[in-house]
């Protein structure tokens, strides 16, 4: 049985919690109530989840799962949370999932933040966590830490987790052929935030991938130690020593070519969904840039004209940015 029990119930044991957030929880219900109905699920990810050096600026990484994606913007719009018509949100999700929209909530002391939502419907979420993925938006966020802060009913919940299940079992398929001769279970989660990392567009510094795995480590660790001993148990994996694995056939050099397509048409759908950005994310582009500050540490300041049609002239920019980014 492929994913095994065994990584669901690790995987179930975290994602819900004692004691949630209070902070968190404030934001998944302004989200749902906005959201009405049509919200099944949400699902907390991302720094503030991890702790990975939010500052005051950073978002609530939300992943809002949705039975219908027009009812779910027109109740958005009818609590003026949206400026757009319902039926161009709409479109617009089920043309490339998920659309990322911003809503600001007051959490109980009076500090405003920013929920940062990827709206995505069951069937999406399911297919983007599977090996019919078309790219690796969804399998490259939800292999990490994260938390159910909201779910409709047990169904949501257990699709829900079907797919971060999933997400988490996919790992093995797409860091194979990047994996070192022996490793352990450190060594696999640090080449998986490497991997994953290097391969989208992304404001991260040199150095990312081990301060993601340092601030995540009490999560991937016993997570992805299930996961190598059910691989090492269906005959994928060795034990040359204790705790070390190595893989029990070689790569082949073709494996490594798919993997390296697989990243490539992952960044040209990104790409695509920035154009989407403009019309579904309020302040997309400030926002972008302040993000680019806290990771670059750089003061980035823009031209008149590259903030008047920044999808045309903010391209040296990042055509820049893609040329000095590390590869797997």
């Amino acid at each position: 049985m492929w994913p095994p029990e065994t990584l669901r119930a690790a995987v179930a044991a975290r994602v819900r919690p004692a004691e949630p957030r209070p902070d968190a929880v404030t934001v998944a219900r302004a989200v749902a109530e906005a959201g009405g109905e049509a919200v099944r699920a949400i699902v907390f990810f991302g720094s503030r989840k991890t702790k990975a050096r939010p500052d005051a600026y950073s978002a609530y990484d939300l992943f809002v799962v949705v039975s219908a994606y027009t009812p779910f913007y027109r109740s958005l719009r009818d609590h003026g949370r949206l400026r757009h018509r319902p039926s161009l949100g709409a479109a617009l999700n089920a043309w490339l999932p998920p659309n990322q929209v911003s809503l600001p909530v007051t959490l109980a002391d009076g500090t405003r933040v920013l929920g940062k939502c990827a709206v995505l419907s069951d069937t999406a979420l399911q297919r983007g966590t599977s090996p019919l993925r078309q790219d690796h938006f969804m399998a490259g966020r939800l292999f990490q830490p994260t938390e159910l802060l909201y779910r409709a009913d047990a169904a949501a919940e257990d699709a829900v987790l079907d797919a971060l299940v999933s997400a988490h079992a996919l790992t093995y398929e797409w860091v194979r052929p990047w994996l070192p001769a022996r490793f352990d279970v450190a060594d696999y989660c640090r080449t998986l935030l490497r991997v994953s990392y290097a391969g989208e567009i992304r404001p991260e510094p040199e150095g990312r991938a081990e301060a993601l795995w340092r601030a995540q480590e009490d999560y991937l660790r016993p997570v992805y130690s299930v996961l190598l001993e059910a691989l090492r148990e269906r005959g994928e994996l060795a034990t040359p020593a204790p705790g070390v694995y190595a893989l029990t056939r070689p790569a082949h050099p073709l494996a490594r070519l798919r993997s390296r397509l697989y990243f490539q048409w992952s960044l040209v759908r990104a790409t695509a969904r920035w154009a989407k950005y403009v019309v579904t994310f309020e302040d997309w582009l400030e926002f972008l840039l302040r993000k680019a500050r806290r990771h670059s540490g750089q003061t980035i300041e823009l031209t008149e004209r590259e903030r008047r049609m920044p999808l045309i002239f903010l391209w040296p920019r990042v055509i820049d940015y893609l040329r000095h980014k590390d590869k797997p």
